[in-house]
């Protein structure tokens, strides 16, 4: 691998972010730290509410008027980010690092055509004129696969298929060749055929443009299939982080053990869900958030939160299990 692989392109220590409501302060993320390398490909997966798409958006600075954010840093190749102000973040988004939002109809603008959405970042950024822009919007559906792109400019959101409003996502995205392209569930409410379209159309796109991807999603399969290291996120923490070979063959964590179970191997196999719910985020617990759905969980799990423990090379838990002091205790506990 060469050092161009091994940089670091995006490095977040220590990130809060809550949400200012009448009932308190919803701890959405508390404390998570992530890294991403030039040219790798991150999967962030965990149930909804979890924290993925919050901590992004913390990054990106796209929070609401009542959130509160604290960090000890987010550096983005060389770059201090936390303290940039919105003026000076409009250099980044959308440009240097952009990002895929859940859902295409509502995150596209139906009073603007397609062509206005694609050209707006190009003449923004890249200062290009309106007609140089809607040629570079052209080629850019071309691209990601849209029949008669010159066609579509002129039509609006509503006219097109979901698969179709997705690509133009895609399109948007990566016309100004961002550094990072951060995809929220890039295949959110679309049939398994265009799913998978879509998915091989961001991995061809990442490997052309030679960009960082961040994908976020629930799906274990989308992760197996897009990306090389993997963090699990619960109750605005991260349980566990590691390679793709270390969360499927070598799970360190009940959570991540959970998911994985929930996935159907065969036709006739039994899933195994997850009984209980996510914790309440204005009231988070003090120990393991996770403690009250685990079948491994002691009493220590309840009351001290478990710090992420290094298991493997690049692969860290964060479980009282991994303590070598309990382990001595309970003996060897096998989660896979």
């Amino acid at each position: 691998m060469s050092s161009t692989e091994n940089k670091v392109l995006l490095d977040v220590k220590k990130l809060y972010t809550g949400f200012a409501t009448d009932d308190g302060l919803v701890k959405a993320v508390r404390g998570i730290s992530i890294h991403v390398n030039q040219g790798e490909s991150l999967g962030i997966v965990g149930e909804s509410g979890c924290g993925k798409s919050v901590s992004m958006l913390s990054i990106m600075h796209l929070l609401a008027d009542n959130a509160i954010l604290k960090a000890d840093a987010v550096t983005f190749d060389g770059e201090d980010l936390l303290n940039k102000s919105v003026k000076e973040m409009r250099k980044y988004q959308g440009n240097e690092i952009s990002m895929i939002f859940q859902d295409p109809m509502t995150s596209l603008n139906p009073l603007f055509t397609i062509g206005e959405q694609i050209c707006n970042p190009l003449m923004r950024h890249k200062k290009m004129s309106k007609k140089a822009a809607m040629e570079k919007a052209a080629q850019v559906l071309d691209q990601v696969g849209i029949p008669d792109p010159k066609k579509r400019l002129k039509q609006y959101p509503h006219e097109l298929s979901g698969g179709m409003r997705q690509r133009v996502m895609i399109a948007i995205a990566i016309c100004c060749d961002p550094k990072l392209l951060i995809a929220d569930e890039p295949t959110t409410a679309l049939d398994v055929t265009i799913q998978a379209q879509i998915l091989e159309l961001m991995q061809k796109m990442k490997e052309e443009y030679r960009m960082s991807l961040i994908l976020i999603t629930h799906d274990l399969g989308v992760i197996a299939s897009m990306c090389s290291r993997v963090v699990v996120m619960y109750g605005g923490l991260i349980m566990e982080e590691g390679s793709l070979r270390d969360i499927f063959y070598r799970t360190g964590h009940p959570y991540t053990l959970g998911l994985l179970e929930s996935i159907p191997k065969h036709e006739k196999q039994r899933l195994v869900p997850i009984y209980g719910t996510p914790p309440d985020l204005l009231n988070p617990p003090k120990g393991c958030p996770f403690a009250a759905r685990c079948k491994f969980a002691m009493k220590l799990c309840r009351e001290c939160p478990p710090a992420l423990t290094e298991i493997g090379e690049g692969h860290r838990s964060a479980c009282w299990l991994h303590n070598p002091s309990v382990k001595a205790k309970k003996g060897e506990v096998r989660l896979s």
